[in-house]
């Protein structure tokens, strides 16, 4: 059996537009990324153009891309047409304007992108921007965009204000990661145990040295970062192993294991497993967010946090 090429994968996408019209927008994106990596920028714009004409989140994220697609084809001019054009429809959702910012930083254009970076900051809740102050704030996707603001700044050449001496030392860290700390030969297969958002608070009660923290927000976030540095690192293959407190319990009951002792819990996770008990990461489209939520992957954990 041959191998999917590009075309494939896009006129699959393509095929999914009627079985999941609320994620039309969505999809016409991934086809339109598909389109291009199969050398059909033709296409990419067609599919793009339909996903800007939905409105929203996706349509104004599809406009940014749309306009990376015709700088690429040398049409700087219209690129930035649709870039004027984001502004003047001002999308209440902060992504668009933080996909502007990184596409002008990366193209150079910093004055610019420190626009869009302020831009984007101003649409961030109060709530979201009060979410960076945690002990894992360096992970919110706030803190993300506040951290490519001060980027620009800094390269620009701008004394940095509160906002920028806000970014905390981890943050500030990952701008310049250590690629040291990244194992230099990482395993092609990972086994995850993690605590679901719903036992998260009662295993931080039962065991605290095991589950320092009882912000589901915060053990969530800080799992799925770890899973993108693996992946990221090349491990290749992610599974995913939920562990309830009462599963624990039993186990380490009847096994006579220590419930706080690694050795038991990675026997009840291997038992777990010949149970049927794995969840792939990241989850398939559609398929619900491995950390419990109910909401699909990616409206939850999977949604964009560019690292």
């Amino acid at each position: 059996m041959r191998a999917k090429t590009a075309a494939d994968i896009a006129a699959e996408l393509e095929a999914e537009l009627e079985l999941y019209p609320d994620e039309r927008g969505e999809i016409l994106s991934e086809a339109a990324h598909a389109w291009r990596e199969a050398g059909d920028d033709g296409r990419a714009i067609e599919l793009l153009n339909q996903a800007v004409a939905l409105g929203g989140e996706d349509g104004g994220c599809a406009r940014v891309e749309l306009a990376e697609v015709l700088f690429d084809l040398d049409q700087a001019e219209d690129a930035f047409a649709q870039l004027d054009e984001l502004r003047r429809e001002r999308p209440s959702s902060p992504a668009p304007y933080h996909l502007a910012a990184e596409l002008l930083e990366e193209r150079g254009e910093l004055q610019q992108a420190l626009t869009w970076f302020n831009m984007a900051i101003a649409r961030l809740t109060d709530e979201e921007m009060a979410q960076r102050n945690g002990e894992f704030g360096f992970l919110t996707y706030a803190d993300n965009i506040v951290v490519g603001r001060r980027r620009v700044r800094h390269a620009l050449g701008v004394p940095p204000d509160e906002l920028d001496e806000s970014v905390g030392a981890p943050a500030a860290q990952a701008e310049n990661l250590d690629r040291a700390l990244i194992p230099q030969a990482p395993p092609r297969e990972a086994r995850v145990l993690f605590w679901p958002r719903d036992e998260i608070p009662r295993a931080h009660e039962t065991w605290p040295q095991l589950v320092q923290h009882a912000d589901v927000d915060t053990v969530v976030a800080d799992r799925e970062a770890a899973n993108r540095e693996l992946s990221d690192a090349g491990t290749t293959r992610i599974t995913m192993v939920p562990l309830s407190v009462e599963k624990l319990l039993e186990f380490s009951a009847r096994t006579g294991g220590d419930a706080a002792d690694e050795t038991t819990r990675m026997a009840c996770m291997e038992e777990i497993l010949a149970g049927g008990g794995g969840i792939s990461w990241p989850p398939v489209r559609n398929a619900p967010c491995w950390c419990g939520s109910g909401t699909k992957y990616k409206k939850c954990c999977g949604r964009p946090r560019t690292s």
